[in-house]
């Protein structure tokens, strides 16, 4: 089921790596997303980019798991950001204060 809430797209340019999302991120679909994250992650670079461009709906489980994401690429010893979220998401990231904890570009 959460294959169908979310989907995913890894670019890899040269050691940049960008996980493009898209789809909702909430309570049945977070699972995904952190395995999906897991799955990209090759241990190599600087910056890990999580594209949200694509993301219609994110709600505070969605949040939680990004925070776990951005714990375990810090972890690694890299640094998460998080690219291009829609107003929508942008508000949700805003309100929970992690546009404060976690690199969010425009």
């Amino acid at each position: 089921m959460a294959g169908d809430l979310l989907q995913f797209k890894l670019s890899k340019n040269g050691t940049a790596e960008t996980l493009f999302v898209a789809g909702e991120l909430d309570i049945s679909s977070a699972p995904a997303f952190e395995h999906a994250v897991g799955q990209a992650l090759d241990g190599q670079g600087q910056e890990f980019r999580v594209d949200i461009s694509g993301l219609t709906f994110m709600d505070s489980t969605g949040a939680q798991a990004l925070v776990r994401v951005h714990k375990h690429v810090e972890r690694l010893g890299r640094q998460l950001v998080v690219a291009s979220p829609t107003p929508r998401v942008r508000m949700v990231l805003e309100i929970l204060g992690l546009d404060q904890v976690i690199d969010v570009q425009a």
